[in-house]
């Protein structure tokens, strides 16, 4: 095998796992997106079923959380 083969085969390589690696990438934001889209659907119902309430300023002992 001669050098220009040698690199030739090189870049083939590359490109297949450079495509491979992009192709996961795209599918991991596609969940990323439908994660995302289920934990706002579950913090509105927990919301809108009272189990998450506005923190009450007037009582001290009311647990608040940052985000």
């Amino acid at each position: 095998m001669n050098t220009p083969d040698m690199w030739e085969y090189q870049v083939e390589l590359l490109t297949r796992h450079t495509q491979k690696l992009t192709s996961q990438v795209w599918e991991m934001e596609g969940r990323l997106v439908y994660l995302e889209g289920v934990m706002a659907t579950l913090l509105e119902a927990l919301k809108e079923g009272g189990v998450i309430v506005e923190a009450d300023e007037n009582d001290p002992d009311t647990p608040t959380y940052e985000v």
